[in-house]
């Protein structure tokens, strides 16, 4: 009767190999809110990169069994969403057990700086084999400034996001105005000479500055100048 108990020991294994949390491979709440760029430099070059539609790009990182994929703008490398997947089909964690599968990117569920979506099993409903990671909406403070020879110069400027805006008007230089705009808004800056007011001064230079960061800059010696960037 001895072999009864060996059995029921090889079952208990077998039953905690499939449900055992798995180790720690990134640190995905590290990388939330990095451009792409400094991802890259934390975890190291990925092993795929696939143009998707548009300006976006998704780039892969594999581990033995684990994936993680950040989905990416080309124009501002800001990284949109992320992608960890752990267990295939065949091991799928039922709803009870899913938390292990935030732990491969030391992951939590309720989290400030992202929200968590469970990846469910295509052909095993109810099953979960991977968690999607949305970093939350950041704000920034952007500075639009003029500066050089004193002058009377027609500004123009068109922001878009929640606090969208165009306006067009004459000024004296320096200028500057401050705004609050969020992630992916548009900036567009133009500036034209109108008049200068000393003789031999009409060199200009507009800047577009986020989170105290110039970001987009242009000069000019009286023509008009343009710049743009993408938060």
């Amino acid at each position: 009767m001895r072999w009864i108990p060996l059995v029921l020991l090889l079952s208990w294994i077998l039953s905690g190999c499939q449900s055992r949390p798995s180790e720690p491979v990134w640190n995905v709440p590290e990388l939330v809110g990095k451009p792409i760029d400094a991802v890259k430099h934390k975890i190291g070059t990925p092993q795929s990169e696939t143009n998707l539609d548009g300006n976006v790009k998704q780039s892969t990182w594999q581990h033995e069994d684990t994936t993680l994929v950040a989905n990416w703008k080309t124009t501002n490398k800001r990284v949109t969403n992320w992608t960890l997947v752990s267990r295939d089909e065949s091991h799928a964690l039922r709803e009870e057990e899913r938390d292990q599968l935030l732990q491969p990117g030391q992951l939590k569920e309720n989290a400030p700086a992202y929200t968590t979506e469970w990846i469910e099993a295509e052909q095993r409903p109810l099953f979960y084999t991977g968690v999607r990671v949305i970093p939350a909406v950041k704000n920034h403070a952007v500075t639009l400034r003029l500066t050089g020879a004193a002058a009377v110069v027609q500004i123009s400027y068109t922001l878009t996001g929640a606090q969208g805006k165009s306006d067009t008007f004459v000024t004296f230089a320096p200028w500057e105005e401050s705004f609050t705009l969020p992630d992916d808004a548009q900036i567009s800056l133009t500036a034209a000479l109108q008049k200068t007011l000393v003789a031999g001064q009409s060199d200009l230079k507009i800047e577009i500055l986020s989170d105290g960061k110039v970001v987009a800059t242009a000069t000019s010696s009286g023509g008009l100048i343009r710049c743009q960037a993408e938060l």
